[in-house]
């Protein structure tokens, strides 16, 4: 989670609350372990290597994984549920959605998500689980949980939480161990990305539930271009390739956000690729979605902040100016991180995204949904 580039640094103590879970769990929450056995560091020095060695598919280590994270004998628990408001909101004004969404861009649905639960907060990753699992969304806290999100007709209707375990089976606590931030679905595992300890875990909800541990996909690179690279300017962004390898983008700096990937013996390199950021945007996620005409079309999500203008969010679809679109005041917009996307029978994308509260009563989450239709050119 990270709102602005250069200026954080110079606002964030006076402007940006800290981005704790809270402590004051409410009625339905996942119980606090209060010690938690100190586990080793790892190291995150990640050697360059070549994307001509192989690229990690989930579906080549989904069962070393899911029995790294659900240990026989482990017993499949449930998250909790958790109570849900669902308060409809308006964009702005139909003149000022004009301006900023394109007219191959509608606008499903959009909400703002509440809960007495004060766990209910921080959403950063975001995905579309298939009907397998009961259809819906997976999101994560970057106060180191999973939160389900029920929809009905289109529209969220209720969730449920549970806190993340490490290798050993204790709850994640604290940034450095929990600040989720990325998230993909495969091959029935939830694929996690971390920052302030850069790396990617696979959680194996389909098999344990929120009984299940984390299993190490990879360590990811803590330096680029031989800089080290911030706590707070990292993986944001996982996303699977039309080819089903599994990728990361860092929101890094300045417009500067690297693309790397995770290779077939569980190293990580950089590709040489950059996400196409704007002038001072950082990349916050990536999603991969295949047409039904057998195309495919990323859709990415970048993120700017200063304390004059507030945040301001960019999607984008294809490389023309026509296929994105900016969301920035005077609509309703907020510190947005995770999404999500899916292709219509209609051919359009539906594009879901969420926001990070930060836990602060001065932000909101709010879930979006548009439609997207897609040029054929």
């Amino acid at each position: 989670m990270r709102l602005s580039v250069v200026l954080t640094a110079l606002f964030a103590a006076s402007l940006i609350p800290a981005c704790a879970a809270p402590q004051d769990a409410g009625a339905g929450a996942a119980p606090v372990i209060e010690t938690v056995p100190k586990r080793p560091e790892v190291s995150r020095s990640v050697p360059e290597v070549s994307a001509r060695d192989g690229l990690w598919r989930a579906s080549d280590h989904a069962e070393t994984l899911i029995a790294a994270s659900c240990p026989a004998g482990t017993r499949r628990q449930q998250p909790l549920p958790i109570d849900l408001a669902v308060t409809p909101v308006s964009l702005g004004q139909p003149d000022q959605i004009a301006r900023q969404l394109p007219e191959t861009v509608s606008i499903s649905g959009a909400w703002e998500l509440s809960s007495s639960n004060s766990n209910l907060g921080g959403l950063s990753g975001l995905a579309l689980l298939p009907a397998s699992q009961g259809g819906g969304l997976l999101t994560v806290s970057d106060a180191g949980a999973f939160v389900w999100i029920d929809l009905e007709n289109g529209a969220p209707t209720a969730a449920k939480i549970a806190y993340m375990q490490g290798s050993d089976g204790a709850q994640l606590t604290g940034k450095a161990e929990g600040d989720a931030e990325g998230l993909v679905w495969s091959d029935g595992l939830a694929l996690v990305s971390f920052e302030r300890a850069f790396r990617i875990e696979a959680f194996a909800l389909s098999a344990c539930g929120s009984a299940a541990r984390a299993a190490r996909v990879a360590t990811l690179p803590d330096k680029h271009d031989n800089r080290n690279i911030d706590e707070n300017q990292g993986p944001e962004a996982i996303f699977l390739t039309p080819e089903g390898a599994l990728g990361f983008g860092y929101e890094g700096m300045l417009s500067i956000s690297p693309l790397g990937q995770v290779n077939a013996n569980g190293t990580a390199a950089w590709t040489g690729e950059r996400a196409s950021a704007p002038a001072l945007y950082g990349l916050v996620a990536r999603e991969t979605v295949t047409l039904p005409d057998g195309s495919h079309r990323a859709v990415e999500m970048f993120r700017a902040w200063d304390p004059i203008r507030g945040n301001r969010i960019r999607l984008t679809w294809g490389k023309s100016d026509a296929d994105s679109l900016t969301l920035s005041r005077p609509l309703l917009v907020d510190n947005f991180e995770g999404l999500a996307a899916e292709p219509l029978q209609n051919g359009a994308i539906r594009v879901w995204i969420v926001s990070d509260n930060n836990f602060s009563g001065s932000q909101r989450t709010l879930l979006y949904a548009f439609d997207i239709t897609i040029s054929q050119s």
